[in-house]
């Protein structure tokens, strides 16, 4: 047929519905290819999708047998095609296609940025959260196919269809790594327009990591093939001005400031720039802070960046940035999205309850209460209504501290111990120039990511990395003696940085500069500020964290603002005698707390993907599957290879990953083999997927059958070796390696828990105690606060599965120490409150409060024994003490 050249590239229509040697001819050089071949929507009619086809008569029988040979030939290229395409998009590098993405993925299943395989492929780029103005998708909508691939990694604006991609892993040792990785602080400098640098990096950067690949935007006409002409492309220039000007007033910065290449994202021919770019405010996304610093705190000669810092943590989960809120009243006349991560005291935040239902619910479903600290039961009255509401129908209340959770719950408000979101910082961060002297103010210059130098640099410094940073420290009397390569720095922004610390963009430089000698140069950070030391060990620095007698730099700590946040540090206290068992001129240990760091982070991100531009946004910027702080710290003297049997359903219930959390509490960097009876490798692992995107190393392989035999499991163990326990069973603490071989049955006779060596599992007379809980001691270990155990030395619990799939479980409940406790994703709440504990006592602002007498005070000290001293030593009453005593612990739990 001479319409369709007799070729079979040129014969079957391509995505674009043009022959794919017309389009190969016509992107040479950057042309434009023929009008049929923008894309399809699906108002586009059958018959446009349809090849020609010839007017049929009559056939001899040799022309069937030559239609016959044909088809055969046809079938046997199309499928060696077929495989090619396949090899193709495997072989892109950063790209994680819609194959490889319907299937869980290990940690190491994603693409390092190598080369690709020099196959010419078309790669149709949509970075963008929002639909493409120009083409209607609907669930109908036709995607790329043969060697064109459709990358839109937002399941927003595809519909969940097209390629996922990993921009850190694709823009690897080029100009544009820095502004992927330190994405928050480029959100806050670009604002709306970030989204348009993403989509430029991405498609220059498909450009320059694989030879003979074209790029186009989704809804564009024109094909890209050469990064040449885009070699003046500098996202990091702001022509030597303070990007505050243009972004602080419009939330929009100035693109051609950049060289930006407006050509990638426009209409050739067409007046309008940016054409094919959608409408940012489409959905907004909001942090909080003063644009301005205001009077009184700049005339006081310093501001606290801890604020700001808060902000960046939460902006680094968002696609790009809208605007920023104050911070007392945020969603006043908001309907956007919203992460709530603040310390809120005097005046407390206000939360605007509509009385319209659907008003309320959609500002409710797009706000997370993800880190808040609140300082007084006043600020919980003040929003109960709201709180409630949300925390029973959308998701419980993320406490920043432990007295904020205390508080919550003696109102019976869903919450739950979250600290604060800082802990997921992460940043590549830039170098400063400096002669090695100790600058006053933290205004050096940073090096330019443009220079050549710049990777050399970066490099260089993380290899050194040998600064000892002091930043805000309370007591330097109590300071072991200080080396050589000591600098101090502050946390407080002074009034005259570089030009003034009143607009937020010179504030977000300032945090940056600190972050990135964090990033950079720390060899270990000592501080007496949580927002220096918790950003500091989310990436990977050592923290020592001062405090002396309560007195923090912000004042004496007296609220409770830091309480549960300290125990990731090493501390620094004389009046408590904490001191350090190192010196500084050594190797500094890693933080003792980097395992309820990982905790705390991957219950950020459980929690943070249910909102689907929060994950899509992580995985494109790489920082999913975290990289665990505790990876490194292993014990050798405890077990570290575990072994479950389950069924497929127990994948979709969190009673089954529970059990599996028990283990990763006490043994995090244990390698579990979950053994699922009929998984087929590469299926869907349900809930399970979450701990490999936490960094913890469990993996599903398949089974025959899911019994627990004795003679089946000690089978399991003679191959493996380790410890094997039920889908019901809860281990109490982390499990010795000392521990004598053995096994313990449930009442079916299946085994409950098993301990063995690889070639052998010996019957010996085990000195360890397991025990299994009947029905109804499962009800009761659930439901009863007053219950207790038989044996305060058992290892591991089993309960009845049965019970647990019919009951609640209360808390304070010995079953809600075991399994709601001991866990890793403490924001997915499975208990409920039972019936009033403690005293109830009214306080002098009016606001009421439990003191429960059996908590502890202070060790080896009780409430109830304090009250009585404080009566006897200061001849108080009854009530007075116990509320002298509330902030100190005593607060019902």
């Amino acid at each position: 047929d001479s319409r369709n050249s007799g070729s079979i590239d040129s014969g079957a229509a391509s995505f674009f519905g043009t022959p794919l040697s017309t389009v190969a001819r016509a992107k040479r050089n950057n042309m434009d290819p023929p009008a049929s071949s923008r894309p399809y929507s699906s108002s586009t009619t059958s018959s446009q999708r349809r090849r020609p086809h010839r007017q049929r008569g009559g056939r001899t029988s040799r022309q069937i047998e030559w239609a016959l040979i044909s088809t055969i030939i046809f079938s046997v290229i199309t499928f060696l095609k077929f495989q090619s395409t396949a090899t193709v998009r495997k072989s892109v590098p950063g790209v994680i296609t819609t194959q490889d993405q319907d299937r869980p993925r290990p940690r190491h299943d994603v693409y390092d940025g190598s080369s690709g395989s020099g196959t010419h492929s078309h790669f149709i780029v949509w970075m963008y959260p929002f639909p493409p103005p120009n083409i209607e998708i609907k669930d109908d909508w036709e995607v790329p196919s043969g060697d064109q691939i459709l990358i839109c990694p937002y399941k927003t604006a595809c519909y969940g269809k097209g390629s996922t991609i990993n921009l850190a892993a694709l823009t690897k040792d080029t100009l544009y790594n820095s502004y992927i990785l330190d994405h928050p602080y480029q959100k806050f400098r670009h604002m709306k327009e970030f989204c348009h640098h993403i989509q430029v990096i991405a498609m220059i950067s498909l450009l320059l990591k694989n030879d003979g690949v074209c790029v186009q935007t989704l809804g564009g006409y024109n094909w890209f093939c050469s990064a040449e002409s885009f070699s003046d492309y500098n996202p990091y220039d702001n022509g030597g001005q303070s990007w505050s000007a243009s972004t602080e007033s419009s939330g929009e910065s100035d693109l051609s400031i950049s060289k930006f290449p407006y050509q990638l994202l426009s209409h050739k021919g067409s007046s309008q720039v940016l054409s094919l770019a959608p409408d940012m405010t489409r959905e907004e996304f909001a942090t909080y802070g003063p644009w301005n610093v205001s009077t009184d705190v700049r005339l006081g000669g310093r501001y606290n960046s801890g604020e700001d810092i808060q902000s960046l943590a939460g902006v680094g989960w968002y696609p790009f940035l809208s605007s920023v809120r104050i911070k007392d009243d945020p969603l006043n006349n908001y309907s956007g999205y919203y992460i709530a991560n603040s310390l809120q005291q005097s005046p407390p935040m206000k939360m605007p309850y509509s009385e319209e239902a659907k008003e309320r619910r959609s500002l409710m479903e797009k706000l997370d209460i993800v880190s808040m600290f609140f300082g007084g039961a006043d600020m919980i009255q003040r929003n109960e209504k709201f709180l409630r509401e949300y925390t029973n129908e959308v998701y419980p209340f993320g406490c920043r501290s432990t007295l904020t959770c205390a508080t919550l719950k003696a109102h019976k408000i869903r919450s739950y111990f979250s600290s604060c979101l800082t802990l997921t910082s992460t940043y590549q961060g830039s170098v400063l120039y400096h002669d090695g002297s100790s600058p006053s103010l933290n205004g050096l210059p940073l090096l330019n990511p443009a220079l050549v130098n710049f990777t050399s640099a970066i490099k260089k410094a993380k290899e050194e990395k040998d600064l000892v940073l002091l930043v805000d420290v309370v007591d330097r009397s109590a300071l072991p003696p200080l080396p050589s390569n000591a600098r101090w720095l502050s946390a407080d922004i002074p009034k005259g940085y570089p030009r003034s610390c009143q607009p937020q963009s010179e504030r977000i430089d300032y945090c940056y500069r600190l972050l990135s000698q964090y990033a950079n140069h720390a060899k270990v950070v000592i501080t007496s500020r949580i927002h220096v030391g918790l950003p500091a060990a989310a990436m990977g620095i050592p923290v020592i964290f001062v405090s002396k007698g309560g007195w923090l730099p912000g004042g004496k700590e007296k609220t409770g603002r830091v309480a549960g946040l300290l125990d990731i540090f090493h501390r620094i206290d004389k009046t408590k005698k904490l001191t350090l068992g190192f010196d500084l001129s050594g190797p500094i240990p890693p933080n003792p707390g980097n395992h309820e760091a990982d905790r705390r982070r991957a219950a950020f991100w459980h929690r943070l993907k249910r909102v689907s531009y929060y994950e899509d946004a992580a995985r494109i910027f790489g920082r999913i599957p975290f990289q665990r702080l505790g990876a490194g710290m292993v014990q050798d003297d405890f077990h570290n290879n575990f072994h479950v049997v389950m069924n497929q359903t127990d994948l979709s219930d969190w009673r089954s990953r529970r059990t599996i959390e028990a283990v990763l509490f006490f043994h995090p960097n244990a390698k579990i083999l979950i053994h699922v009876e009929g998984y087929v490798s590469g299926g869907s692992q349900g809930l399970f997927t979450i701990f490999a995107e936490s960094g913890y190393d469990v993996r599903l392989v398949p089974i025959s059958s899911q019994r627990a035999s004795v003679k089946q499991i000690k089978m399991l163990l003679q191959k493996f070796g380790g410890v094997f326990l039920s889908k019901g069973t809860f281990i109490r603490g982390a499990l010795p390696v000392a521990l004598d071989e053995g096994y313990s049955l449930d009442e079916h006779g299946d085994v409950a828990l098993m301990i063995g060596k690889k070639a052998a599992v010996k019957a010996t007379n085990k000195t360890w105690v397991a025990s299994y809980l009947s029905s109804t001691q499962t009800q009761q270990c659930m439901s009863d606060p007053t219950w207790e155990m038989e044996s305060t030395e058992d290892i591991a619990i089993t309960v009845d599965r049965a019970s647990l799939l019919e009951h609640d479980i209360i808390m304070d409940t010995r079953c809600y120490d075991l399994i709601e406790k001991n866990c890793i994703y403490n924001d997915d709440l499975h208990w409920k409150y039972g019936k009033e504990t403690g005293v109830l006592l009214k306080l002098s602002d009016g606001s009421t409060a439990r003191y429960c007498e059996g908590q502890i005070w202070s060790p080896n000290v009780s409430c109830k024994e304090r009250v009585e001293y404080m009566k006897s030593r200061h001849s108080m009453s009854d009530q007075d003490a116990m509320i002298s005593t509330l902030q100190q612990g005593c607060l019902c739990a």
